[in-house]
């Protein structure tokens, strides 16, 4: 019989080297720091971590969930770790602003099992809608931030961190950010740490066994949380991820943190400034070690801060400066005159390397080669748009919807998006999305466009984004009788960040089999009266079904529902199954470019020497919906 593959992260061979993605080395440095409870809601760039304990979490006896939201994990995390138990919750950037109402809380409850919080920052908004730093967030709530430079160090740093959150009660942040996530690195497997707690409400925090003081003689619940960010500000001087890098006497310094340490240790070598440039590297940005850092900016005459984002470490050193040496010239992005480092997106060592060179007064690099052949090669390149995958049912949802609209001559209206892909409604040739915020929004934004304008007023939003922060808006709008209509795109997975389950999907994060939720139930709970389930590669079943949504004189709700095309094409190739692409038939096509100008799927190409449409068989994952468009019928199966 043959052994069971088991992946790199999952085996326990202490001592092997293996190479791994940062998220995947974060995922094991949760095994071997003896984690046992791990909730996530996807999203990019920090995903992969939990996919990754729940690929190896039955093996080792551990519970890994996605929830369908971040605040309801961070709150599953929070009470497994008031129970004793160690436990992770990660999350991207922005989904920490969900999780901030119960940190604000579980900072105060003295939770005894270790609790790491991971922030998936995103510089550059790669897969994000802003660059928020998240550094900001972890002082707010008055817990510590370390920020790792590789998956190496983001491995031993995760099982550390499970020891300092238990030694101070206190959750703990692990900064990240895109490139850290994304990058693979050789990290050395560690012993696993076996040990599985069973886990009890913690008596010194549970109030059935403590009477509840009131009035003077209860002690304020910041000064013990002050009291131990003291601590750990003292604790931060010998902490083993901060060091000195220097030959002794040099009079320019930089310091730096996270993977920033990375292009400012290359930009030194490249620049050839060993031995005159030292480097501070920093595994914790708050609380700062101050004692560290005031001994390091007592010799210098200038000091540079390389960090992505937010100028956060480099206020701080402003202010200790002020009694370390006041005389020292500090550069970063904060001060105009000594502004060196861009703000806004990520950094690389082509960035640094030049403000070192400005800082240190040294020739700047040349343009790599590389990056002016790339300059030359975009010359050539015709520009194209963001566009949805061929056979997208959201594009299909978005067609239907804009000639109900024009059917009925409906032309003041407003229409929000949110967050997910069908965001891509708003580029040529549908145009329909006027603007979206977070997660959810679309349904309260439309509710006070509706208000504002008096007009009609649309919300799309996904399933899971419905099932994360959709319910409540949908509630306020039947409560207060606002007629906005709501668009549920239903493609029966998580298709943005990974195609990750949610709970109308009913597959849990192990792949094990829950309860389903079905959106339908939800939206008649509620009380809507007018709810219409369309399949929208039917397209004109689908107008139709728009249009009485759009009459009704209430708030109404359409679900429509059809996998993802990404994933029907992926089932198909696993069962076997043939997808049949459709073709033009050259003697009807007339080259009125409908189906281009009007849908836009990129299978369908215009060949303007013989003034036809031709299908790209490459992409056609055969949905049909062009074939329903076309004025003259010259769309159909092949043969």
């Amino acid at each position: 019989m043959s052994r069971r593959w088991v992946p790199p992260y999952a085996l326990n061979e202490p001592g092997r080297r293996v190479l791994l993605l940062g998220n995947q080395a974060i995922a094991r440095g949760f095994l071997e720091g003896g984690g046992q409870v791990a909730s996530s809601y996807p999203g990019t760039p920090a995903s992969e971590i939990l996919e990754t304990i729940a690929d190896f979490a039955e093996m080792y006896g551990i519970y890994a969930e996605w929830a369908d939201n971040e605040r309801v994990a961070f709150e599953v995390c929070s009470g497994a770790s008031m129970c004793g138990l160690r436990t992770m919750c990660s999350m991207k950037h922005i989904g920490v602003n969900w999780a901030m109402d119960p940190l604000m809380h579980v900072v105060l409850r003295n939770p005894p099992g270790g609790f790491i919080l991971v922030s998936g920052d995103d510089p550059s908004q790669h897969s994000s809608a802003n660059e928020q730093d998240n550094r900001f967030l972890a002082r707010a709530a008055c817990i510590p931030c370390f920020e790792p430079s590789d998956p190496a160090e983001a491995k031993e740093m995760t099982v550390k961190l499970f020891e300092v959150s238990e030694a101070y009660r206190l959750p703990v942040m692990l900064r990240v950010t895109t490139r850290l996530c994304h990058v693979r690195g050789d990290v050395v497997l560690g012993p696993i740490n076996m040990e599985r707690r069973k886990g009890k409400m913690a008596e010194d925090i549970s109030w059935r066994k403590i009477p509840r003081l009131t009035g003077l003689e209860r002690i304020p619940p910041h000064k013990p949380l002050h009291d131990k960010e003291e601590k750990l500000r003292e604790a931060a001087e010998n902490l083993e991820w901060n060091r000195v890098e220097a030959t002794g006497g040099e009079r320019l310094g930089v310091i730096s943190s996270g993977v920033s340490y990375n292009y400012a240790k290359e930009a030194i070598s490249r620049l050839g400034l060993e031995g005159k440039v030292a480097l501070l590297k920093l595994g914790i940005t708050y609380p700062l070690p101050e004692k560290l850092i005031s001994n390091f900016l007592s010799g210098l005459d200038r000091l540079l801060v390389v960090e992505e984002l937010e100028p956060f470490v480099e206020l701080q050193v402003k202010a200790i400066s002020k009694e370390a040496n006041p005389k020292v010239e500090i550069y970063g992005k904060f001060d105009p005159s000594r502004k060196l480092i861009p703000r806004e997106f990520e950094l690389n060592t082509f960035i640094v390397s030049n403000a070192l060179a400005e800082f240190a007064g040294v020739p700047k690099p040349l343009l790599p080669r590389r990056g002016a052949e790339l300059q030359e090669i975009g010359k050539m390149i015709t520009p194209r748009g963001l566009t949805m995958c061929a056979g997208c049912p959201h594009r299909a949802t978005g067609y239907a919807l804009k000639q109900a609209l024009r059917r009925l001559k409906i032309e003041d209206y407003t229409i929000i998006g949110d967050i997910g892909c069908y965001g891509m409604l708003s580029y040529p040739p549908l145009r329909m999305i006027d603007t979206y915020l977070g997660m959810g929004s679309s349904v309260g934004v439309s509710q006070g466009c509706a208000r504002a304008t008096g007009s009609m007023a649309i919300g799309i939003i996904g399933d899971s984004t419905f099932l994360h922060a959709g319910i409540p808006g949908l509630i306020s709008a039947f409560w207060n009788n606002t007629k906005i209509k709501l668009v549920i795109c239903d493609n029966m997975a998580t298709a943005m960040t990974g195609f990750q389950p949610h709970p109308g999907t009913g597959v849990t994060a192990m792949r094990k089999q829950g309860n389903k939720v079905k959106i339908e139930d939800i939206v008649r709970g509620i009380g809507i009266s007018c709810l219409e389930i369309i399949d929208p590669y039917n397209v004109s079943d689908s107008i139709e079904a728009f249009m009485r949504a759009l009459e009704f004189d209430g708030p109404a709700v359409v679900i429509s529902r059809r996998i993802c095309a990404t994933e029907a094409v992926r089932l198909a190739r696993r069962q076997g199954v043939r997808l049949e692409p459709y073709a033009v038939d050259p003697e009807r096509c007339t080259g009125c470019r409908t189906c281009i100008n009007t849908f836009g799927c990129p299978a369908l190409v215009y060949d303007p020497s013989k003034n036809k449409v031709w299908i790209d068989t490459t992409l056609c994952m055969g949905c049909g919906v062009c074939s329903q468009i076309c004025p003259f019928q010259a769309i159909g199966k092949r043969g």
